[in-house]
């Protein structure tokens, strides 16, 4: 083996030799010896004999390799204190070197499972679950020093039992999960918030029409603009004036293909679905105006990039939906007027943003597959540290 091996995967270390029968074994030195001491700083040291370490290394042409490391110990005149020399890539205690730990962390990562990595590693399960641990709560720690992003996406998901609920705080901007926290109320969320750091950095926030999301962020997060996210509000329309269909036709809720036709956005329709929609309308002459209804208030709900100028010239077009909404003769509409009313500015500001939860969305779906990939988590911590690991 040439030195160019060891200085690819080892630096810090020169060779010595190598034995290769039955594996490889690399007898190696370090290239620098220590000048002082590392508890005083004195110069004055003196070798207290040999010292060698033995550790596992990344395989070498398929076959497994092992490195044995020569270096003394010294003892500092000044202060009486022993010690060893620090050992690149290798910490104290382990009995592999970090290049192949790194290599056992990324494999389990991409998917191969525990068993399969041990028995090709010649480790325990055990040990890979400690890796995993180890490389995934380094990445959890520098979570707890970075900045809060300055455009989050925030929503909850469901968990098991014991732990209803957990907030996701999503970096929109670069497409990542930043961090997740147990709970959704303000109450259970106020210890995180206090820690995060850069708080005053947010300029915009995305949620859904939760209230108390809405109060959280005015709390904590006082320079940031909420945003509404538009597939929750194009929901709350759908399922209020879908609603209102089946309280003026009640057969309705038997007659599925009726409700997917209604469902459809209308330039979705292909030519035999409007000539049934159009049948549906010859039957129900009333569906007709709530259908128009949706598909008008829908297609303005739906308009994004717009300056500042043209967001000004739709608000009076909300305002007028939620005037005919209010004075409407059916509960629901008044109940989505007072909805569009009571989120009529974080609703606007989805014609100038373009920023969503569609994101946030997506890796909710993704910390499912975790959830069931590992059969549940009973500790928030390791659900935290793997979602981060996978997601962040």
């Amino acid at each position: 083996m040439s030195p160019a091996m060891i200085e690819l995967t080892m630096k810090g270390y020169r060779l010595l030799r190598v034995h290769s029968k039955p594996e490889v074994l690399m007898e190696v030195e370090l290239e620098q010896q220590p000048e002082s001491c590392l508890c005083c700083g004195a110069s004055r040291l003196h070798s207290k004999g040999r010292y060698e370490r033995r550790v596992q290394h990344l395989d070498l042409c398929g076959r497994p390799a092992w490195m044995w490391v020569h270096c003394r110990r010294y003892r500092c005149c000044e202060c009486g204190r022993t010690f060893v020399p620090p050992l690149p890539g290798i910490l104290p205690g382990r009995h592999s070197s970090e290049p192949l730990r790194e290599y056992v962390y990324q494999q389990h990562h991409d998917g191969i499972c525990a068993s399969t990595l041990a028995w090709r590693r010649r480790l325990g399960q055990a040990t890979i679950g400690r890796i995993y641990a180890q490389f995934t709560e380094r990445k959890a720690k520098e979570r707890m020093s970075l900045q809060c992003p300055t455009v989050l996406g925030i929503d909850e998901h469901s968990l098991h039992r014991k732990q209803r609920f957990a907030t996701t705080f999503c970096d929109l901007k670069n497409r990542r999960v930043f961090d997740i926290t147990p709970g959704k109320s303000d109450a259970d969320l106020q210890g995180f918030l206090e820690r995060l750091q850069g708080r005053e950095r947010v300029r915009l926030v995305c949620i859904d029409l939760s209230s108390s999301y809405r109060a959280l962020i005015q709390r904590w997060f006082p320079r940031a603009m909420i945003v509404a996210d538009r597939f929750h509000v194009v929901r709350v329309v759908m399922r209020h004036l879908l609603g209102i269909a089946r309280q003026v036709y009640p057969q309705l809720a038997w007659k599925l293909s009726w409700l997917n036709l209604l469902r459809t956005r209308g330039d979705r329709l292909s030519l035999d679905q409007r000539l049934r929609l159009r049948e549906v309308f010859r039957q129900q002459p009333a569906l007709q105006p709530i259908y128009e209804m949706k598909e008008r208030l829908c297609a303005l709900l739906c308009i994004k990039n717009r300056t500042a100028a043209e967001c000004r010239q739709l608000i009076p077009q909300l305002i007028a939906f939620i005037h005919t909404l209010k004075s409407s003769g059916f509960d629901l509409a008044k109940t989505l007027a007072k909805t569009l009313q009571d989120w009529s500015e974080e609703i606007a500001r989805m014609w100038r943003f373009t920023r969503n939860n569609g994101i946030t969305e997506g890796f909710h779906r993704k910390m499912k597959l975790i959830q069931r990939r590992a059969y549940g988590f009973r500790n928030f911590n390791n659900y935290r540290l793997r979602v981060i690991a996978q997601c962040g």
